[in-house]
């Protein structure tokens, strides 16, 4: 992947120029103050993305609209119940 990272304050007046090189996977990181807060990428990029991720949830059978009700499980959950299923 090839990465460009451009401040917003140069991104402004170079808007036009930075579009040109958002083609394929190459993809342009907006920052302010130092850090990354938006991208340029190429749309069939994104659609592409957009694609890869429908996928995962299918795979895993996550519905979107749970994912507010999920949570992270403590390595201490996760440690008991590996060691449940080598029980098992």
């Amino acid at each position: 992947m090839n990465t460009n990272i451009v401040p917003i304050t140069k991104a402004r007046s170079n808007l036009s120029s930075l579009t040109q090189k958002v083609k394929g996977e190459k993809y342009v990181v907006l920052t302010k103050g130092g850090s990354p807060r938006a991208a340029l990428v190429d749309i069939k990029y994104l659609t592409k993305l957009e694609d890869e991720v429908k996928k995962i949830y299918g795979k895993t059978f996550i519905d979107p609209s749970l994912l507010p009700l999920t949570r992270q499980f403590s390595k201490k959950e996760t440690e008991k119940w590996r060691q449940e299923d080598k029980l098992a």
